[in-house]
Order: C-alpha cells, then sequence, then structure tokens
C-alpha cells in the first residue's frame, strides 16, 4: 500500500508541473513592441522647402511599426523660432499620414528654426529633428497664385470627378517655396494637398503642374498633371508625380 500511495502523489506532482506556466512566460516581462519614426520632408535637401515668418508650414509623420503587436504611437512636438499650432493625429496609428504644423515666427534676416517631433507607446520613445528654413519675405505669391488654382479645379472637377475635389470647395491657401524661376503655392481641403507650380516664362515654356496628395493616406503626391503652355492653352495631361515634397 506505501507503494500505490507514493506513486499517487508523484502523479499528482507531474499534473501539476505539466499544467503550471513557467514564470518566464509572465507576459509583464516581455519586450515592448518597436517602431520607427520618420518626418518629411528629409532634412536634405533645403533648397526646396523654405518657410516665410508668419505662415503655416506642415511636416507629415510616418510610423512604421517594427513589431507583430503595437496601436497608436502618441505625437509631441516642440519648436524654437517658431510654434507648433497643430499635430493631427496626436494618436498616430501604424500606416496614417501624419501631419505636424508649425508657424515660424517674425523675421528681418535669413534664420533658421527646429522641430522636433516625438513619438511614444508602450515605454518605447523615439524623436525626429528637422530644421526650419525662414526666408524673412511676405506671402505675395497668393494674387498670382488663384488664377492657375481655379483653371486646375475647374478641370479637376469636370475631367475627374472620382477624385471629389471641387472648385466651389474650402481650400485654405498656405505658401510653399521660394523658388523665383518656378513659383510653388499650395491649397488644402480636408482630403487634398494641392501644390501648384508654375514656370515663369513666355509661351511656348509657360507651363503649369499639379502635385496631388490625399491627406492621411499619402507621404507623396500619388497624381501630377501639367499643362504645357497655359497662354497656349493646351490640353492638361498626366506626368509622374514628384519624389520629393516641394515646402
Amino acid at each position: 500500500m506505501r507503494g500505490a500511495r507514493w506513486s499517487t502523489v508523484l502523479l499528482v506532482f507531474a499534473v501539476a508541473a505539466c499544467t503550471s506556466p513557467p514564470a518566464t512566460m509572465d507576459p509583464a516581462g516581455s519586450d515592448p513592441p518597436d517602431f520607427a519614426l520618420d518626418v518629411l520632408p528629409a532634412e536634405e535637401p533645403t533648397a526646396s522647402r523654405m518657410a516665410i515668418p508668419g505662415s503655416k508650414y506642415c511636416f507629415l509623420v510616418l510610423v512604421d511599426r517594427q513589431a507583430t503587436t503595437g496601436g497608436p504611437v502618441t505625437i509631441g512636438a516642440t519648436a524654437t523660432n517658431a510654434t507648433v499650432v497643430d499635430i493631427r493625429p496626436v494618436e498616430l496609428e501604424p500606416g496614417v499620414v501624419g501631419e505636424v504644423w508649425v508657424v515660424a515666427d517674425a523675421a528681418t534676416t535669413e534664420t533658421e528654426g527646429t522641430l522636433t517631433v516625438t513619438g511614444s507607446r508602450a515605454g518605447v520613445d523615439r524623436s525626429v529633428s528637422r530644421t526650419i528654413p525662414v526666408f524673412p519675405m511676405a506671402d505675395e505669391r497668393a494674387a498670382d497664385a488663384r488664377p492657375y488654382a481655379d483653371r486646375w479645379l475647374r478641370w479637376l472637377a469636370t475631367e475627374h470627378p472620382e477624385l471629389g475635389i471641387r472648385p466651389d470647395g474650402t481650400w485654405e491657401p498656405i505658401f510653399v517655396s521660394t523658388l523665383l524661376v518656378v513659383s510653388h503655392y499650395s491649397y488644402w481641403s480636408d482630403d487634398w494637398e494641392l501644390t501648384l507650380a508654375w514656370h515663369n516664362m513666355i509661351a511656348p515654356h509657360d507651363w503649369s503642374d499639379i502635385y496631388l496628395r490625399r491627406r492621411g493616406t499619402d507621404a507623396l503626391p500619388s497624381l501630377a498633371f501639367r499643362i504645357d503652355s497655359v497662354s497656349g492653352e493646351t490640353e492638361p495631361h498626366a506626368i509622374d508625380p514628384p519624389t520629393e515634397l516641394v515646402r
């Protein structure tokens, strides 16, 4: 009987050992999900991006999830010689293109600000910094840009209704780029960033482009069109979108 009793005790211990989780499987001891943080435009080249005092300027924020688990990343931002005016969204899901908006401080000479964007999730913190070149000029381009914008918006509404772009929609005008020979300007709706460019030359070299980026989805423009000669009233046609943001 003694042998049978010991056999029963050993069997109980064996079952308990098989059903009890080992201490190393404690979820609290697992590594937090990692992620990478990126901000566009890139630091270089700076020639294609320039802020002017008092005007809004948009940086795009992207999260690349490196782990199989995760969730939204909390985005923050600080700036020098500029003010952060908006972060959308603050809780940024991987795969969504976020935005950080700044306004450069007043300046009478060429200067430089900085923006530092931070991301935090499950104990993991990342940060990316970008310089903000500032050129001391007023926004004197809006009046020149508007006829180009009106022409493009009418054409898009007629020829590409699937985009949902309407000339009578709400478009916020925002200055971009201090480049002179090719002027740029942008217009923002809830869904789109529309950047237009026009070549300050006479026909047949007076072309005009538009670049379309869907907000929240595209990190770069996904559609682009050109009029080869504005004064010659040539028909718009599709072109390759640019591979860099113009700011």
